[in-house]
């Protein structure tokens, strides 16, 4: 479990000072919070699907091919320079 040692680590690395009040109040919370830790380590979800959100979000992807734009115009045609394989367009910041 967490020591006094383990808090005065934990201040340290944190570059934070700690009264010995609150040293005591942290070792607490931290102990009552592994301790919740270990609790949950024990229920069974063997059967429990894995997931990555709360809500069945799925992305939706399209192939990356050159279209028209809402105007009808091609975006090559809005830049029509090129450099490099890149679309050049014009700078936002100017030079002094």
């Amino acid at each position: 479990m967490i020591t006094p040692e383990d808090i005065k680590k934990l201040a340290e690395l944190a570059r934070i000072h700690l009264t010995e009040k609150e040293e005591k109040s942290l070792e607490k919370d931290l102990k009552s919070i592994l301790s919740y830790v270990e609790k949950l380590k024990e229920v069974d979800v063997s059967g429990v699907h894995e997931m990555t959100h709360a809500v069945a979000a799925k992305n939706v992807f399209r192939g990356d091919e050159p279209g028209e734009e809402d105007d009808g115009t091609l975006l090559t045609e809005q830049f029509p320079e090129e450099e490099r394989g890149y679309l050049k367009v014009k700078g936002v910041f100017e030079r002094d």
